[in-house]
C-alpha cells in the first residue's frame, strides 16, 4: 500500500501529514475524541463523588496522554481538551450547586496562577488543609528533541561539550516536570 504524505496517515494515535516542505505531527482526531469522551465519562460517574476523588481520577488521564504527545505539535489540541474539561467540570458543578451563584462556584473552585484560571479542590485533612488542582494539558512543557549531528561520537573529545549540554538541559528539562517531593526522592537516591 502506498501513502502519499500529503494526504497524511495514523500510526500509534499520531497524525504524520506533509504541508510543503514540512513534516507534521499531531495527535489523532480518532485518539482526540477518545480522551474527550473518557474524560466526559469520568466526569459523569464521579457527580456525587467528592471533589478530591474526581480530581484524582481525571488528573492521571490527563497527564498521560499529554505526556504522550508533548512531543508533536499539540498546542491547538490541548487548548481543546482543556476548554472541554474546563466546560464539564463547570456544568457538574452548576448541576451539583443549583442555588449557588456563579461568582461564588467560581471564587470557590477556581484559583488564578499566573493569569490562569486553574480549577482547584482543597480538602481539610489532619495535618491541615490538602490542594487538588486539575493538569491543564496547555501548561505541560513541551519537549523537543535535540538534533544531533551524523558524525557526533560520545567518545570523541571534541564532542564531549556538545553531550554535556545537552544532558544538562534535558535533565533541567525534567526537572521542570517533577513536584517537590519527586525532586527531593530523586535527590535522596542518588
Amino acid at each position: 500500500m502506498i501513502t502519499h504524505l500529503t494526504r497524511g496517515f495514523t500510526f500509534l494515535g499520531q497524525t504524520f501529514r506533509r504541508r510543503g516542505q514540512v513534516l507534521h505531527i499531531t495527535p489523532a482526531k480518532e485518539g482526540v475524541l477518545a480522551l474527550i469522551r473518557k474524560v466526559g465519562a469520568l466526569i459523569r460517574a464521579h457527580v456525587a463523588a467528592p471533589m478530591p476523588t474526581l480530581v484524582k481520577k481525571l488528573n492521571p488521564v490527563l497527564r498521560g496522554w499529554g505526556h504522550y504527545h508533548r512531543h508533536v505539535v499539540a498546542s491547538e489540541t490541548f487548548a481543546r481538551i482543556d476548554k472541554y474539561v474546563y466546560e464539564q467540570l463547570w456544568r457538574m458543578l452548576r448541576h451539583r450547586h443549583p442555588k449557588k451563584s456563579k461568582p461564588d462556584l467560581f471564587r470557590q473552585y477556581w484559583t488564578d496562577e499566573g493569569g490562569r484560571h486553574i480549577f482547584t479542590v482543597r480538602q481539610k485533612t489532619a495535618k491541615g488543609a490538602r490542594v487538588y488542582t486539575v493538569v491543564r494539558l496547555g501548561a505541560l512543557p513541551s519537549g523537543r528533541y535535540i538534533k544531533i549531528p551524523k558524525a557526533a561520537n560520545p567518545y570523541l573529545p571534541e564532542y564531549a561539550g556538545r553531550y554535556a549540554e545537552r544532558r544538562q538541559k534535558k535533565e533541567r528539562w525534567m526537572m521542570s516536570c517533577l513536584s517537590a517531593r519527586q525532586y527531593r526522592a530523586q535527590r535522596a537516591g542518588g
